[in-house]
């Protein structure tokens, strides 16, 4: 019994050490990301978005589309033919500038937004399949390890060296980890299928059945930075105060009028009756709207943006303190699971396994029953699932502070 329990004890960690050592890795987080960033349409639609606003600030001193006219006389004996131009007061597209810049910052954040949510959504999906997956890993060992045990204590009552007492508990205990082994193997097939999922509606048809699914222990420095210095509620919350105050200071401007220009050319068909005695003229003309009823409309709706612009500000400002503060505790989350799968590597994992060891040797001389037996390898494999929990939330956690935790706990 001594030569085959001692390799079995030390089964959890040789399928932890080798899940640890496996670097054919197919899919990764990173590529993933990649994969999803450059097919994904709700992404791609959003940089078309941003990338329109940012013309928008020149397009304004364009003229908007002419206007072309024909009129005739009713006897036919004058034709006429015009194009008029509508063009902003003068002054009044630099005035709206401060606005149209800030609408295309607002855009420019919005991809970040996005691309930091959609990130988020397929990071949590992938890691949720990885720690499945690991999960599964951790459970085959213990019930391999509970299995075998249960076959070598019937061997042993059989020939009247062991109890019917250990027997009957090593034969649930087994029972047990085989029922806990069937569930691990559903929740990794629900896991991995929502992942594939995820990915499809993102744009990306990604096989995930028979591929290696690794999980890291943390992100990689560089796709954060690829994802952005703010959070999604970061980047609109400060977008929306840019926004609110780019509102209150061109309110006036949004209510100068526009100017109409037009130019036409007439034609006499009896010239000589024609006003300057020609056959072809030509008339220009410049009109515009005159705020005659200012004090009841134009300045209304002047007050009415600058009062808007204060409550969108305000909401703007609630949301960023929402948001750092949110940045805050993922950054102390991230650093505090940091610190304790170090702990666990370096000192609780060594312990878990010397506690099986000493256990086994205490139970071979008679100093601990079977139910001490059972509770280190359950000990043990807790720590495995501890380290894999931990993994999962040092991940999550540093994609709430991204590439600033040190900087946001302190």
């Amino acid at each position: 019994m001594n030569k085959i329990f001692i390799p079995i004890c030390m089964v959890s960690i040789l399928f932890y050490q080798a899940a640890r050592a496996d670097i054919a890795q197919t899919l990764s987080i990173e590529s993933l990301l990649h994969s999803t960033w450059d097919h994904s349409p709700a992404l791609q639609a959003q940089k078309e978005q941003a990338s329109l606003a940012d013309g928008d600030r020149y397009r304004r001193f364009i003229f908007n589309e002419p206007q072309f006219s024909v009129a005739s006389a009713d006897d036919k004996s004058e034709l006429s033919y015009g194009v008029n131009l509508v063009t902003g007061f003068p002054g009044k597209a630099f005035g709206l500038a401060k606005l149209d810049t800030a609408k295309a910052h607002a855009q420019n954040a919005e991809f970040q937004a996005k691309k930091h949510e959609l990130s988020k959504v397929i990071v949590q999906s992938y890691i949720d399949c990885a720690a499945a997956r690991e999960g599964v890993r951790v459970q085959t060992a213990t019930s391999s390890d509970l299995e075998t045990l249960f076959k070598t204590l019937k061997a042993i009552y059989e020939n009247g060296r062991s109890t019917q007492a250990e027997k009957i508990g090593a034969e649930l205990q087994a029972r047990q980890a085989h029922l806990d082994l069937l569930t691990a193997q559903d929740k990794e097939i629900v896991l991995c299928k929502k992942l594939r999922t995820t990915l499809k509606t993102m744009g990306v048809d990604q096989e995930i059945d028979g591929q290696t699914v690794p999980l890291p222990d943390d992100l990689d420095e560089k796709v954060l930075s690829e994802i952005g210095d703010e959070t999604s509620d970061q980047a609109r919350a400060l977008s929306g105060m840019e926004l609110a105050d780019a509102n209150s200071s061109t309110a006036w401007w949004s209510q100068v009028p526009d100017l109409v220009l037009g130019v036409s050319r007439n034609n006499y068909v009896y010239f000589p009756a024609s006003p300057s005695g020609k056959q072809w003229t030509t008339s220009l003309s410049i009109s515009m709207t005159v705020p005659i009823l200012f004090p009841f409309r134009e300045s209304v709706e002047a007050s009415r943006a600058k009062s808007q612009a204060v409550l969108d500000r305000n909401a703007a400002e609630v949301q960023k303190v929402s948001a750092d503060s949110d940045r805050i505790d993922g950054a102390q989350e991230y650093l505090r699971n940091k610190r304790r799968l170090s702990e666990v590597r370096a000192t609780d994992l060594p312990l878990a396994q010397a506690l099986v060891d000493s256990t086994y040797s205490a139970y071979q001389t008679g100093k601990l029953g079977y139910a001490e037996l059972v509770l280190s390898r359950k000990t043990l494999s807790d720590i495995l699932n501890q380290d894999i929990q931990l993994r999962v939330s040092v991940i999550s956690a540093h994609l709430r502070c991204l590439n600033q935790c040190e900087v946001a706990a302190q």
